[in-house]
C-alpha cells in the first residue's frame, strides 16, 4: 500500500510541474550571460570573447519553450535598452558571431510577442 501511495505522490507532483512549471530563469540570469558581451557589444572589442559566446549559448539553452523564449527575448531587450552605447549592429549580429542562432534578435525594439 505504501509503494502506492508513493507512486500517487511522485505522479501528482509531475502533473503540479508540467501545469505550473517554476520560471527557470530571471532576466537577472540573462544578464549574468550577457555581461563578457559588453566590450563587443559597445564596440571596445573587434569580436566577442569566448565568455560571451558562452553566455548566449546559455540564453539559448534556458529558452526551449515558446513563453520561455519570449521572456528570454524580453530580458535580452531590457538589457540592450539599459545600456544607451550598445551598437545596435554588434547586438543584432552577437548569435551569428557567436554560431549561436537565435530564434530572435538581439535588439532594442523586438516585439519579443512575435517570437514563437
Amino acid at each position: 500500500m505504501m509503494k502506492v501511495y508513493v507512486c500517487v505522490v511522485v505522479v501528482l507532483a509531475m502533473v503540479q510541474l508540467m501545469v505550473e512549471p517554476s520560471q527557470a530563469f530571471t532576466c537577472s540570469d540573462v544578464d549574468k550571460s550577457l555581461v563578457q558581451c559588453m566590450p563587443y557589444l559597445v564596440g571596445s572589442a573587434p569580436q566577442p570573447v569566448t565568455a560571451c559566446c558562452d553566455g548566449v549559448k546559455q540564453i539559448k539553452g534556458m529558452a526551449t519553450t515558446t513563453d520561455e523564449k519570449r521572456q528570454a527575448c524580453g530580458c535580452v531587450k531590457d538589457a540592450a535598452n539599459k545600456y544607451q552605447n550598445i551598437k545596435e549592429d554588434a547586438a543584432s549580429g552577437l548569435p551569428t558571431k557567436c554560431g549561436v542562432p537565435l530564434s530572435y534578435p538581439i535588439s532594442k525594439n523586438i516585439d519579443c510577442n512575435t517570437i514563437n
